[in-house]
């Protein structure tokens, strides 16, 4: 892991499941920046430096999370895409970690690195937990045979042993119907008529509106 106290923006190759890496070492350090995922299907992705996104297929219209210019996606890494948090029990005492939010920022130790491979089709986020010897990191990359493709790991370099609970997914999923014009004229209205349900038997998250929404504009 890398020392906490000798912080600089730094990039190399390197080697990770059998895969060449491009890693910047403390990228938060760095104004956030926006990047995209190439795929050889009609999957899109632009996603900033600091995890904010905006993703779908063939046009904005078909975007599973909200399409917006680049500076309010980058503003709004905290609430779209990927969410992870940690209860964290380490004898008597429990901690909260919750990766890439500012707001753990004064609290922990930590190192955030990105990592994006040669052929520009993977994007992986990592944070370090010195305190506690913990690392997380997730990655995002596309399949013609399942979409979005989000694979995460906890790993512990050290040597005690945690009693961890873990609060995983995404969030601020497009619900069907909604394009984008809809969106950025009347996302309050979208966000109020949001539903999500859960098919118990498949597992199946089913995000859909409770009432049709009309754009006036267009109903002239």
């Amino acid at each position: 892991m890398s020392n906490p106290d000798s912080k600089i923006v730094e990039m190399h190759v390197v080697e990770h499941e059998n895969e060449r890496f491009y890693k910047i070492s403390n990228n938060d350090l760095m104004r956030p920046f926006f990047m995209n995922i190439v795929s050889d299907a009609n999957h899109w992705m632009f996603i900033s430096s600091n995890g904010g996104l905006s993703a779908g297929r063939k046009n904005p219209d078909y975007a599973l999370f909200p399409y917006y210019t680049d500076d309010k996606i980058t503003e709004g890494a905290d609430i779209t895409g990927s969410k992870s948090i940690f209860r964290i029990k380490k004898e008597e005492t429990t901690l909260v970690w919750e990766p890439f939010t500012e707001r753990f920022n004064d609290k922990y130790t930590i190192s955030r690195n990105l990592y994006k491979n040669l052929y520009g089709n993977k994007i992986m986020f990592e944070e370090i937990l010195h305190d506690l010897g913990l690392v997380f990191r997730y990655q995002w990359n596309s399949s013609n045979k399942f979409g979005f493709v989000r694979k995460v790991e906890l790993i512990n370099h050290s040597d005690h042993d945690y009693d961890i609970t873990l609060l995983d997914g995404i969030q601020n999923i497009m619900p069907f119907g909604v394009g984008s014009d809809l969106q950025n004229s009347t996302s309050n209205l979208v966000d109020a008529y949001k539903r999500s349900e859960l098919v118990p038997d498949s597992g199946l998250g089913i995000f859909a509106l409770s009432a049709i929404i009309v754009d006036r504009r267009r109903a002239k």
